[in-house]
């Protein structure tokens, strides 16, 4: 059985939180190296470029893959919501039609 809507949106939430505190994370990281560039730290300056750089890049670059999947996600959720509304819309035109139809017979 599928989820309620509410559900997934819950869901889908809780990753961005998730996805938020990577960021942060991160950015913790970048503050330290710009620290280091402050008090002239060359050593741990240059430790990051050569040794963690390329694993932030990658973090980030994950991060933005992810938040895409949810807004992919959300997007579908939106529709979905939209395509039952239109539905139970044309239903009770449809219904009502008939409704109209039974009393001119």
């Amino acid at each position: 059985m599928q989820r309620n809507n509410n559900e997934e949106m819950f869901t889908q939430a809780c990753k961005l939180t998730n996805l938020a505190d990577h960021l942060n994370l991160a950015e913790m990281l970048l503050d330290n190296v710009a620290v280091s560039r402050d008090n002239k730290d060359n050593g741990a300056v240059h430790y990051f470029l050569n040794k963690e750089l390329d694993s932030v890049q990658n973090n980030i670059i994950n991060i933005q893959k992810q938040i895409q999947e949810i807004s992919d996600v959300l997007t579908d959720i939106y529709n979905e919501e939209d395509n039952l509304q239109e539905s139970t819309k044309n239903t009770s035109l449809f219904e009502s039609l008939e409704v109209e139809n039974d009393d001119v017979r």
